[in-house]
């Protein structure tokens, strides 16, 4: 609140899915929860920072948010260790680091599964014929 840049930043409670991919094509990094939008920051191919929801509120933020940044494509801060001075610090290493955002997007591609929803119906119509009997 306190920032000379305070006009820049916009917080909205929800964003639909348009406004999630509008705002994806504008962004330089994504900060984000460790949900299943993790996949959606892959495929849009932004470095990231994930901050899980804490393991005792939610074991599957942690285990996502470690497997994506096992990948390279982005940095995990757990919420007990953020600070403002880590957050910023770690965007700025991001933003003016050209390798360091260049490796993370290469990165992306190999946790992006763009064919995932096919795979997942065709396994679906494989067990539910297989069950037709």
């Amino acid at each position: 609140k306190d920032s000379e840049h305070k006009d820049r930043y916009k917080p909205f409670a929800y964003l639909n899915d348009l406004s999630m991919r509008m705002g994806a094509g504008a962004a330089d990094i994504v900060v984000s929860r460790a949900g299943s939008t993790i996949f959606e920051i892959a495929l849009w191919h932004k470095p990231s920072i994930i901050i899980p929801i804490p393991e005792e509120v939610s074991h599957d933020q942690t285990s996502n948010a470690y497997s994506y940044g096992a990948t390279g494509s982005c940095e995990v801060i757990e919420e007990s260790n953020l600070t403002p001075h880590i957050l910023s610090a770690e965007i700025t290493r991001i933003l003016e680091n050209p390798d360091v955002a260049g490796k993370m997007i290469k990165s992306t591609a190999d946790f992006a599964r763009k064919d995932a929803s096919d795979a997942i119906a065709k396994e679906i119509i494989r067990i539910a014929i297989a069950h037709e009997k």
